[in-house]
C-alpha cells in the first residue's frame, strides 16, 4: 500500500497549435429574410448585427497528471453492501416491515460457496422467495424479500452487495451502419502513437521477452469478454481470465463481442492485417474480466465484484491498468469510486469512457463511472481520416465544473471482430476511444520504465482550460510517450493546424470569421461548442471563397455551402475542401451565449 496523495493536476505550457481572439471588430446591421432561417427557428428581430472579427494567435499546451506513487486514499469512505439504488428505494418508499420488494443478491466470488447451497443453507430466511436463481450471473440471484430480511442479509459475509434488479448498465460502442475502410493505424498515426511507439521503442513488452506475462504493461479489460482465439489476441496474450456470468468457463471468450473491439484496440497486435490493424500496445499482455451478460446488461454488482477480483490479482497477473468502456449517466457511485481509489493505492490506473447518447448528447449525461476521483474518462473525437478533428456530437458530457478527464479517437474505428479468428469490424463510441488511453497508458509505463505517474500530454480544444465536454483537451500521444521516456529528442507532425476562437455573442447577432484554406487534400472541421448548460441556440453556416455573405444589406444564409443548424449544444460542419482560399464561418445567435470555435485542417489565418 503506498501512502502520499493523488495528484491529479492540468498545467499549460508552450505547443504550436493556434489559440485565436478577436484583435477587432467591426459591426453594422443587416436583414435576414425569414425564409432563410433554418424550420422551427425565428429570430427575435430581422435586424441583425454583424460583427466581422479579425483573429490573432498565441499558443500553449497542456498536461493531464495523474500520479499513482504519491496515492492515499486512506480517507475514503469503505464500500457498502447496500449499493445506492437500493438505499434511495428503501428510504423512499414507506415499507411496511412485512411489504417485500424484489432485490439483486451478490455473493462474494471468494466465498467459497455457491449461490445454490447458500440458498439451501439459508432456507428459513428465504423461504421460497427466490425469484430467480440464475440472476445475471454465477454469483448473483434475485429475492423478494422485506426490508428487515434485507437488513439481516447485510450482515453474512458470504454476501458482497445487495441492489435492485435494474442496477445494470450498458456497453459505450455499437458497430457502424457503414462499414469504414479507415483502418485502426489511421487513429495511432494521427495522435502520434505509432511514431512514438518507433521513436522511444515500446510496445508494452517490458521484459522483452517473446512470452505475455505480468512483467509487461498488462491492462484488464473489464466488458463483454475476450476472443482469446482471434489471430491479435492470440499467442498467450490473455494472461489472466475471470468471469462473472458463467462461473465454469476456464478459458477467454466473447459472446457478445465489445470487449474484443476494446481489447484489440488497446493492445492487439495486428497479426490478421500486419501494419494496418494494430492497436496502440501491441505487446502488452491482457487480462480479460467478463461482467455482461448483454450489451445492455452488465450488472453493476459484477462490475465492483470485477475491480475487487483485479485488486486482488494485482500482484499474480501484474494488472497495471483497468479499462471500463460500459456505464450510464447519473450520480456518482461511491462504491465504485471507492474501489477506483483502492486500485489506486495499489499501483493500478483506471481509464473509463465517457458515455455516448445516440443523436447527440447533452449536458449532463457524463458516465457516473467517469465522475469519480483518480479516473480517466474518455470523450471521443473523430481524427482527419474520418474529418477530424472534431467531437463526436454522441460523446457524453458533464456539467457544472465536472466533465471528462481528456479527449481520445473513438469514431469510426476498425478492430477485432470476435469469433471470427482474423476478421475486423467498425464501431464509434468511447468505448473505442478509452481503449485507445488505456493502450497509451501501457506503452507510457514502458517508456518510463515503470513510473505510476502518467503525464498526458493534451491539445486544448472547446473552452480555454479545462472543460465538461473535452476535459483538459485532445490526447497527444507522441508527446505523451516522450515524457513518459524523459527524451529531449524526437517529434511529430499529423500536418493539421488547429485554430481555435471563444467569446460571448448577443441575441439577433452574426459573428463572422474568415480562415485561410491552404489544401483540398485535408478536411476542413469546423466546430462549435455552446457552454451555456441551458440551451443557447447558436447556429454555424460556413461560406466558399469568393461568395460574400452580406449582400445589399442582407445576411445570405442561402448562399452558405455548409450549415449546422440543431438544437444540440454543438453544431460541426466537416468536409473535403475543392477550392483553397478563404472560407467564411457564421455563428447566428437566436439568443445569447458563451463558445467556442475549433477549426482543423491543413489551414491559416489570412
Amino acid at each position: 500500500m503506498r501512502a502520499g496523495r493523488l495528484i491529479k493536476k492540468a498545467s499549460l505550457c508552450m505547443v504550436s497549435f493556434l489559440l485565436v481572439m478577436p484583435a477587432s471588430v467591426n459591426a453594422n446591421g443587416v436583414q435576414v429574410a425569414p425564409g432563410d432561417l433554418p424550420e422551427s427557428k425565428f429570430l427575435f428581430d430581422t435586424g441583425v448585427r454583424v460583427n466581422r472579427i479579425e483573429l490573432d494567435s498565441q499558443s500553449a499546451e497542456g498536461s493531464f497528471t495523474i500520479d499513482l506513487n504519491s496515492s492515499d486514499y486512506s480517507t475514503v469512505a469503505p464500500a457498502s453492501k447496500l449499493l445506492n439504488k437500493l438505499e434511495e428505494l428503501l428510504n423512499s418508499e414507506q415499507l411496511h416491515s412485512n411489504e417485500r420488494i424484489e432485490v439483486s443478491i451478490m455473493l462474494n466470488y471468494d466465498a467459497g460457496i455457491s449461490k445454490e447451497e447458500f440458498v439451501k443453507r439459508e432456507a428459513e430466511l428465504f423461504k421460497g422467495n427466490v425469484t430467480d436463481l440464475n440472476g445475471f450471473g454465477g454469483y448473483n440471484f434475485l429475492a423478494s424479500l422485506t426490508p428487515d430480511q434485507i437488513g439481516q442479509l447485510l450482515k453474512y459475509e458470504e454476501v458482497s452487495s445487495i441492489s435492485t434488479p435494474d442496477d445494470v448498465v450498458s456497453v459505450y460502442g455499437e458497430p457502424d451502419d457503414i462499414q469504414s475502410e479507415i483502418y485502426l493505424n489511421g487513429a495511432t498515426e494521427m495522435t502520434g502513437i505509432n511514431k512514438g511507439r518507433s521513436d522511444y521503442g515500446v510496445t508494452g513488452n517490458r521484459d522483452g521477452s517473446s512470452a505475455y506475462s505480468k512483467n509487461d504493461s498488462v491492462i484488464a479489460i473489464i466488458d463483454t469478454g475476450i476472443d482469446g482465439g482471434h489471430v491479435d489476441l492470440s499467442g498467450g496474450k490473455v494472461i489472466g481470465w475471470k468471469d462473472f456470468i458463467n462461473t465454469s468457463s476456464t478459458s477467454a471468450y466473447d459472446d457478445l463481442g465489445h470487449g474484443t473491439h476494446v481489447a484489440s484496440i488497446a493492445a492487439g497486435t495486428g497479426a490478421g492485417d500486419p501494419g494496418i490493424q494494430t492497436g496502440v500496445a501491441p505487446g502488452a499482455a491482457l487480462v480479460g474480466i467478463k461482467v455482461c451478460s448483454t450489451n445492455t446488461s452488465c450488472l453493476t454488482q459484477n462490475i465492483l465484484s470485477a475491480m475487487d477480483w483485479a485488486i486482488a490479482n494485482k500482484d499474480t497477473l501484474g494488472i497495471d491498468i483497468i479499462n471500463l468502456s460500459l456505464g450510464s449517466p447519473g450520480a456518482a457511485s461511491p462504491n465504485f469510486c471507492s474501489r477506483v481509489a483502492t486500485a489506486a493505492n495499489n499501483g493500478i490506473l483506471t481509464v473509463v469512457a465517457a458515455g455516448n447518447t445516440p443523436g447527440g448528447s447533452n449536458y449532463g449525461s457524463l458516465n457516473h463511472l467517469a465522475k469519480c476521483p483518480g479516473v480517466v474518462s474518455v470523450a471521443n473525437v473523430a481524427d482527419p481520416y474520418e474529418g477530424g478533428w472534431y467531437l463526436n456530437p454522441s460523446s457524453n458530457r458533464g456539467s457544472g465544473n465536472v466533465g471528462p478527464s481528456l479527449a481520445a479517437p473513438g469514431t469510426a474505428i476498425r478492430a477485432a471482430r470476435a469469433n471470427s479468428t482474423n476478421e475486423y469490424i467498425t464501431y464509434t463510441g468511447t468505448s473505442m476511444a478509452a481503449p485507445m488511453i488505456a493502450g497509451l497508458a501501457a506503452l507510457m509505463l514502458h517508456a518510463s520504465n515503470g513510473s505510476l505517474s502518467y503525464d498526458f500530454k493534451i491539445e486544448d480544444y472547446g473552452m480555454t482550460g479545462y472543460d465538461k465536454v473535452y476535459g483538459n483537451g485532445l490526447i497527444l500521444g507522441h508527446q505523451s510517450i516522450k515524457a513518459a521516456a524523459g527524451s529531449s529528442s524526437g517529434s511529430f507532425n499529423n500536418y493539421r493546424t488547429h485554430i481555435r476562437a471563444q467569446t460571448n455573442i448577443a441575441a439577433n447577432n452574426v459573428n463572422l470569421y474568415t480562415i485561410k484554406v491552404d489544401s483540398i487534400d485535408a478536411y476542413f472541421a469546423n466546430t462549435l461548442i455552446i457552454n451555456e448548460e441551458s440551451g443557447a441556440d447558436l447556429d454555424l453556416y460556413v461560406w466558399r471563397p469568393g461568395v460574400e455573405p452580406i449582400q445589399n444589406g442582407e445576411l445570405r444564409l442561402d448562399l452558405a455551402s455548409y450549415s449546422s443548424t440543431g438544437f444540440l449544444p454543438q453544431e460541426t460542419i466537416s468536409f473535403k475542401p475543392m477550392v483553397t482560399g478563404n472560407y467564411t464561418i457564421g455563428v447566428l445567435a437566436y439568443n445569447s451565449g458563451t463558445y467556442a470555435l475549433d477549426w482543423s485542417g491543413q489551414i491559416s489565418l489570412p
